[in-house]
This record gives C-alpha cells, sequence and structure tokens, in this order.
C-alpha cells in the first residue's frame, strides 16, 4: 500500500504528521501520527512494510 505524510496544525509550535494512504486519502489510524518531522513518519512506514509516494 502506498502511503503519504499530511501536516496537522502546520504552522504552529505543536505542529506534527500522520499518515494516509495516497489513493483513497485515508488516514491510518492504526499507525502513530504524532511524528515531530516527515522523515520519521516516512522512516515508520518503510519499517512496517510501506510503500512511500513522493
Amino acid at each position: 500500500m502506498k502511503v503519504i505524510t499530511y501536516i496537522i496544525n502546520e504552522g504552529t509550535k505543536s505542529q506534527y504528521f500522520g499518515l494516509m494512504t495516497a489513493d483513497e486519502r485515508q488516514v491510518l489510524h492504526y499507525a502513530p501520527n504524532n511524528w515531530k518531522t516527515r522523515k520519521g513518519a516516512l522512516n515508520w512506514a518503510k519499517k512496517h512494510g510501506y510503500e512511500v509516494q513522493e
């Protein structure tokens, strides 16, 4: 499954990143979805067997 990142609270100090499916734009609720960096979210996705779409 291909995934992409999305930003929650963009531009604030409490900004963080989550993951969603690339095709359907559905949030992956079973993923933590609270990474401080985009790279952290992408590393989690790769580690758990997801394909990352840039």
